[in-house]
């Protein structure tokens, strides 16, 4: 039994059907109700028969129509073209009805498609659903809008449907009860595609790493040309790209070959010889317009010549196209014997074209095949030795079919680099799209169809803009919602397993795409081993695999977007109860180990709507997130956290938490560059830590505002902050705060050119230095231990001091790789890499800056990408590689990073820039970028940068005019005036020799 049949309440997607007669009431008005029923009755049944046909569900009749649903109670991926055929199958049975009654009976039409709630209604002795929500009562409202005899759809059924069929665009209209207007369409009529011709109607992708498939096939082409016939079955699940596949190979078959095509439907599964039928046509060239008549006599002329032997077999022939014979014969045989009749005329049918032509026959979704022609293809393939034809049929691995002598070609999902490879074509490789193309890769787990599907639910949602080949993320949410088609296809697969079964696959996946079979067999309340014949259901039908680490038996979901399907599918009240069981359960369970299951807990409470629970836990989610470099994750657990709190009262505890959750965030903000962002939640933090009166939250929130205000140039309202936190922290005896407060006042010093100030805040942290501070952070994102040598070796090597800066360097370097954190060993690398160019070293330079530059591009470190641009180029510049400088340099603005949100990157990549453009002799270019340089340090108030600017624009001017020196002079004594008054010993030195050459 299948699980929809016994379903007590579920979501599903599907298209709801309203089809009602027109002026029934003026129809029936002088009737007597037995007569009004024969006048009624008839056209309902038309109208319910119609339905039944193209697998629909009719649910609800009414005195004068009916409601259908299709997709319910069992799931169908193509819901909304069945209805389409229904809908039209619907009205031409009621035209027939008109022409054989004489009657002048009209309906209308509407069809919606979307979610509802399929509920049961009756009792055990009869079961029959109903189906709630606001796509059901767009469906009414599109059968309401109809006009006489017309089908009317919704844009969400068009746009499911669009490939089948052909449809007039009405526009939009108000339907009552709807706010917004509604887009419409007119069904006029189906198109005779295949599910492939439909799908490939709109453009086909670039086929990516199925050479050793198509190979394959060919070489089976090959042996089949040489009289070695080949049948060999393609399987693979749904989107995975079996037809592509086959079609490129069709398309590089000799055009000696002929081929023929056809496909098994589901809502023809049980129509006999249905894809046989459909190669005869095309073999013959039957249209489907073409009378019976004419089809009969092309039939009976293309027999004739294609074969002497083959008149005899007419009569079965012309039966596959349901057309009658006049053979005498043929009619008094038994149904068996014309079976046996069948098999023998297509039989003799493929081997007489053989003999004029090799053949390929290509047979789409066969695990959708009715058993007569199985029966037909197995006699077939029992042939094939000595012939010259080649069968392929593609199949899901779901319904295994395999006949005789069938070679199986099993199609994997792609690689990693395969995929991103299609997602490339599709997106382009605009370096803003990094994080989305990875969340793509992990939901379609190398399944094209499903990267294609989310690629375009992406561009459909606007979360990318731009255009084909050269998209970006917009500004606006990132997250990606399963497109209606993969929706559809997983579903559908969802509902053959039996109840029990799929019950344990959703309890599953409210679990999580990890699934701990402690909790699992907890949640069900049964043992493991009771489990087990479902759990190895579940595996073999690919839905779950299963893994056993340090001797615990685990499973997972096999695709992610199952998971999220069979989630999707289940009531709300339904995941609430079983979160809170699941939360329930771990707490029992796993009372001493909870941190390892700190983001389940954290998922569970929000899901289960625990708001008083939930916090904490996020809290510590969101934290460990940090901890492993998981920024964004960090930063969806806080938006569910902001979420949360919106749930609790006002109180202290409230305010609290909020300030919590904001100090946490940051960390995760920080690496990626969303400095702004960062300022403005601090600042909130600190109006509420300072409603609160809690010092230790005043001092901690003002240092990490600190921080965000340096990294935007605030110097001064950042110097501020600073003090604050200093003079709270040390009143309270706060050690970690106090270090963080000094150094931030050092960092202050250090950006605005006072390295000797700096140096000594720097060197008060040192003093005060305890492994308590790395462990605690407060709010870091880096190492604070690495962080604080970073500055000091970056302030040395503007004083001069290269010998103290090694030192200081080597030991934030060794901190770091202790730590393994990138965050930290990249902040320290950079630095480390100005050092050794300083020095000359620029090829050990190099290798410290490339071991940060492609993690920093992994993880998204996006205030990095112009600092190791900037460092790299530099290093390239001190080895004679200016091309190599340039481009580089070039990469931050193809990867789109905005100038407000990480200046403290740019400063250094403008200067860097300007070097590459005088050395490869572009001054003018070089000007442009120094004055950019210049006005952005005079902007933030930083005497250094000023120097490096003035020093840069003093070459520039040498070069453009050698002849006057008078501005060249001018921009290198005030850069050397600048840099005495900041103690920048080694630009003292390169101002005065400057001008020494100026004077020469």
């Amino acid at each position: 039994m299948r699980s929809g049949t016994s379903m007590l309440g579920e979501r599903k997607r599907v298209t709801v059907l309203f089809a009602d007669i027109q002026r029934s009431t003026e129809l029936i008005d002088q009737l007597d109700p037995e007569e009004a029923l024969e006048v009624i009755g008839p056209v309902l049944k038309r109208l319910m028969d119609a339905v039944h046909e193209h697998d629909g569900l009719v649910n609800q009749t009414r005195g004068d129509g009916i409601m259908a649903l299709f997709g319910a109670p069992i799931a169908s991926e193509d819901h909304a073209v069945q209805a389409c055929r229904a809908a039209l199958a619907a009205r031409n049975a009621i035209i027939e009805f008109n022409r054989l009654h004489q009657r002048s009976i009209s309906i209308r039409i509407g069809l919606n498609s979307g979610q509802v709630i399929i509920h049961s209604i009756g009792n055990n002795l009869a079961m029959n659903y109903d189906a709630v929500g606001k796509t059901v009562h767009l469906a009414a409202r599109m059968e309401a809008l109809a006009s006489p005899g017309s089908i009317k759809l919704s844009s969400d059924t068009f746009q499911l449907a669009k490939g089948f069929i052909s449809a007039l665009q009405l526009g939009p209209e108000q339907a009552k009860g709807v706010a917004e207007p509604v887009e419409t369409y007119e069904l006029v009529s189906m198109r005779p595609r295949t599910r492939w011709q439909a799908r490939s109607s709109g453009g086909l992708s670039p086929l990516i790493g199925r050479r050793t498939e198509l190979d394959f096939l060919k070489k089976l082409l090959d042996n089949a040309a040489a009289g070695h016939g080949r049948a060999v079955t393609i399987v693979g699940p749904a989107g995975i790209g079996k037809s592509r596949l086959v079609h490129e190979f069709i398309a590089s078959v000799p055009e000696e070959w002929l081929v023929l095509q056809t496909t098994c439907a589901s809502q023809r599964a049980n129509s006999s010889y249905y894809p046989v039928s459909t190669l005869i046509r095309e073999l013959f060239g039957v249209r489907a317009e073409d009378s019976p008549a004419s089809a009969a006599s092309r039939t009976s002329t293309r027999v004739a010549r294609l074969d002497p032997n083959l008149p005899p077999h007419l009569p079965a022939i012309l039966s596959l196209l349901d057309l009658n014979s006049e053979d005498e014969d043929w009619k008094k045989l038994e149904p068996s014997e014309r079976r046996n009749k069948v098999i023998d005329a297509m039989k003799t049918l493929v081997f007489s074209q053989e003999r004029l032509t090799p053949l390929l026959i290509l047979i789409e979704d066969i695990h959708w095949v009715d058993a007569e022609t199985q029966l037909i293809l197995n006699s077939i393939m029992g042939m094939l030795d000595n012939a010259r034809v080649l069968v392929v049929v593609t199949q899901r691995p779901e319904r295994i079919w395999s006949g005789r002598a069938v070679e199986r070609l099993d199609i994997a999902p792609l690689s990693e680099p395969d995929g991103d490879q299609l997602l490339v074509s599709l997106l382009g490789d605009d370096g803003s799209l990094g994080y989305i193309r990875r969340r793509v890769l992990a939901k379609a787990q190398g399944n094209p169809l499903f990267v294609e599907e989310l690629a375009q639910a992406l561009k459909d949602t606007k979360v990318l803009v731009g255009d084909p080949g050269r998209y970006k993320v917009s500004d606006g949410s990132s997250n990606i919602k399963i497109p209606e088609t993969i929706h559809s296809v997983l579903a559908s697969r969802i509902d053959l397993l039996d109840q029990a079964t799929k019950s344990l696959l959703q309890m599953s996946a409210v679990i999580g795409k990890d699934i701990s079979l402690i909790l699992l067999s907890g949640m069900v309340g049964t043992d493991p081993d009771e489990l087990a014949p479902r759990l190895l259901a579940l595996e073999s039908g690919d839905f779950l695999r299963k893994a056993t680490t340090s001797g615990t038996v685990e499973y997972s979901f096999k695709h992610e977007l199952t998971r999220e399907v069979a989630y999707g599918m289940m009531l709300l009240s339904v995941r609430r109860y079983l979160h809170a069981k699941a939360i329930e359960i771990i707490e029992l369970r796993f009372a001493d180990r909870l941190d390892e299951h700190i983001d389940r807990l954290a998922d569970h409470a929000f899901l289960a709507e625990l708001w008083q629970k939930a916090v904490p836990y996020q809290l510590r989610s969101c934290r460990r997130a940090i901890k492993r470099g998981a920024n964004q994750d960090a930063i969806a657990i806080y938006e569910r956290g902001r979420q949360t709190l919106a749930h609790w009262p006002p109180s202290s505890k409230k305010t609290i938490s909020e300030i919590d959750l904001h100090l946490t965030v940051i960390t995760a903000l920080e690496p990626i560059g969303m400095h702004q962002r960062i300022a403005d939640v601090l600042r909130e933090a600190r109006r509420l830590a300072e409603e609160s009166r809690e010092p230790w939250r005043i001092a901690a929130v003002n240092c990490q505002l600190t921080v965000a205000l340096w990294r935007l140039g605030y110097h001064v309202e950042a110097m501020t902050a600073a003090q604050t936190a200093q003079s709270i922290a040390e009143k309270i005896g706060q050690p970690v705060l106090t270090f963080a407060a000094l150094h931030n006042v050092g960092i202050i010093h250090h950006e605005t050119g006072d390295f000797t100030q700096s140096l000594a805040y720097h060197e008060k942290c040192l003093a005060i230095e305890t492994p308590e501070i790395d462990e605690k952070r407060a709010g870091w994102a880096a190492l604070p231990s690495v962080m604080l040598r970073t500055f000091m070796a970056d302030s040395l090597i503007d004083l001069g001091d290269f010998p103290r800066a090694e030192a200081l360097a080597k030991e934030a370097r060794l901190l770091a790789v202790a730590a393994n954190h990138s965050y930290s060993r990249a902040n320290i690398n950079h630095v480390f890499g100005r050092l050794r160019i300083a020095q000359g070293r620029p090829v050990e330079a190099l290798a410290l800056l490339n071991e940060s530059w492609q993690t920093c591009l992994d993880l998204e470190m996006k205030q990095m990408y112009p600092v190791f641009a900037s460092r790299m180029g530099e290093a390239y510049l001190a080895l004679g590689d200016v091309e190599s400088a340039l481009n580089i340099l070039a990469v931050p603005e193809k990867l789109d990073i905005p100038l407000a949100e990480h200046a403290f990157g740019w400063r250094f990549l403008f200067i860097a820039q300007g070097r590459a453009f005088l050395a490869a002799g572009r001054s003018k270019e070089a000007k442009a970028v120094a004055e950019r340089a210049l006005a952005l340090a005079e902007e933030r108030g930083e005497l250094p940068q000023q120097v490096y600017a003035k020093k840069l624009l003093g070459d520039v001017a040498h070069i453009l005019d050698t002849s006057n020196t008078t501005t060249a002079e001018r921009y290198y004594r005030e850069a050397l005036g600048l840099a005495e008054q900041c103690s920048m010993q080694p630009y003292t030195t390169l101002c005065n020799d400057a001008l020494a050459t100026l004077v020469a």
